[in-house]
């Protein structure tokens, strides 16, 4: 990790270059020596996503959770729909692990049947948008917010329609949507609580950065303490 003598302060949003302020993607960018981006070209896009929400949904004290994970978004540059896949697969599993116990099973079909497209050739693409829509929202007694989280979280289905969609990757996100669904009404996280809920992201985020790395075959290297305590100082 490459850290330039001054920093700017680690805080939500996207910046200028010269605001003094920078988010954590940005700061990729920077110590990266990349052009200015909260969408630097080093970082997987779902990965950059990730970590963009959370740092935005981060209280300022605890914005700098994020530092140990800066060093590890840097080189995150393969793709595949196989890799898009387990990254939503990965993300299915970390909400069916939030729903009661005795209501995943649903979900966790999902995901087994998702990874049994990784893979294979062909698929229906329409009919896994469809099961994805189809799949009824769960009813409880959650508070609003919470319900409107996984409730919006189950729309992004329309937003990765693409040309360049495959089976697998379609599979995984609707089992992240049926995992969103039944979440809608038996998370037992407190995920209408947005500095909540981005503190367990922070871990979320290292879990999709281990995937990434173990289906990629990378081997990152690791900010040793000092860098990142030097790091941290910088932008605390």
């Amino acid at each position: 990790m490459q850290i330039p003598d001054s920093l700017p302060t680690l805080s939500a949003g996207s910046h200028d270059a010269e605001q003094g302020e920078a988010c954590v993607m940005e700061y990729v960018s920077l110590l990266a020596g990349e052009e200015w981006s909260d969408r630097p070209e080093c970082t997987h896009p779902l990965l950059a996503h990730e970590a963009r929400t959370t740092n935005d949904l981060l209280r300022e004290s605890d914005r700098t959770r994020l530092v140990p994970l800066i060093g590890r978004l840097f080189g995150t540059t393969e793709d595949s729909p196989e890799l898009r896949a387990r990254l939503r697969i990965a993300q299915a599993r970390q909400v069916t692990a939030l729903i009661e116990p005795s209501s995943r099973s649903q979900a966790i079909a999902a995901i087994e049947r998702a990874e049994s497209w990784i893979g294979r050739p062909g698929g229906d693409i329409g009919q896994a948008f469809a099961e994805a829509m189809a799949f009824p929202i769960t009813a409880g007694d959650l508070d609003p917010e919470h319900v409107e989280f996984h409730q919006g979280a189950a729309r992004m289905f329309p937003f990765a329609l693409s040309p360049e969609l495959e089976a697998c990757e379609a599979y995984a996100l609707t089992a992240l949507v049926i995992a969103h669904r039944i979440a809608a009404g038996e998370c037992r996280a407190d995920c209408g609580n947005g500095p909540a809920r981005a503190r367990r992201m922070v871990k979320d985020l290292s879990g999709l950065i281990d995937v990434y790395d173990e289906v990629t075959g990378r081997i990152a290297r690791e900010a040793t303490v000092e860098e990142v305590r030097e790091l941290a100082d910088s932008l605390g």
